[in-house]
């Protein structure tokens, strides 16, 4: 999917609430995936700002330092979720 090297999107890696919406997309058809993630493998606007909203609900009002932060952290960790073969 994505790889990270933003210190805030790294350490959002393995907050709980990244975990359960990289969960969440382990369910996603290919065609919903492709939605979300721009061609180069990064998250698309709508996700960034989806990804932040939800993780702002879980966490009673936290944010990534960046916009992007939260989603990229859930695109990684779908990544590390995703069997390999």
């Amino acid at each position: 999917m994505t790889t990270i090297t933003a210190p805030a999107a790294v350490d959002l890696t393995g907050h709980p609430a990244v975990d359960e919406m990289a969960r969440d997309l382990l369910r996603a058809t290919p065609a919903a995936l492709a939605a979300l993630v721009r061609e180069d493998g990064g998250p698309t606007v709508l996700f960034m700002a989806a990804a932040r909203d939800r993780f702002a609900e879980r966490t009673d009002g936290e944010h990534g330092q960046h916009m992007g932060d939260v989603a990229h952290a859930v695109l990684a960790r779908l990544g590390e979720l995703r069997p390999t073969s």
